[in-house]
C-alpha cells in the first residue's frame, strides 16, 4: 500500500459560508484507500455536509512542497541554513537533527 499526503483547507467566506480546499481526490467507489485517504473521505463527506463549498483538485500543497524542499538537497537544501532545515523538520513533525536549540515556529519574529 502507498502512503498519502492530504491537505484540507477551512476558509470562512465573506457571506458566512465555509470554503474547503483539498489535495484530495474526488471519492471512487471500490477503489483502495490508504488510512489517511480513509480519514479524509470522512472528513470531506461532514465538510459537504456543511461547508458552502467543497473542492477537490489533483494538485499539490505548495506550502508543503515548499517546506520539503527545503530539506531535499535536489530542492532548497544546500540553499537554506541549518536553522532553516530544523524549523522545516519542525513543520513536518520530524526531529530536528542540525541545531542545538530551534526555535519553535511560535516564537520566530513575524
Amino acid at each position: 500500500m502507498h502512503s498519502a499526503t492530504i491537505t484540507i483547507h477551512l476558509i470562512d467566506q465573506p457571506a458566512g459560508g465555509v470554503m474547503v480546499l483539498t489535495t484530495a481526490g474526488s471519492p471512487q467507489p471500490g477503489r483502495g484507500l490508504t488510512p489517511a485517504q480513509a480519514l479524509a473521505t470522512d472528513l470531506l463527506t461532514q465538510c459537504t455536509h456543511r461547508a458552502s463549498d467543497v473542492r477537490y483538485w489533483q494538485g499539490e500543497d505548495k506550502a508543503l512542497a515548499f517546506v520539503e524542499s527545503c530539506l531535499q538537497p535536489e530542492g532548497l537544501g544546500f540553499s537554506v541554513n541549518s536553522h532553516a532545515r530544523d524549523m522545516a523538520r519542525m513543520v513536518l513533525g520530524m526531529p530536528c537533527v542540525e541545531a542545538l536549540k530551534p526555535t519553535p515556529p511560535s516564537e520566530v519574529p513575524a
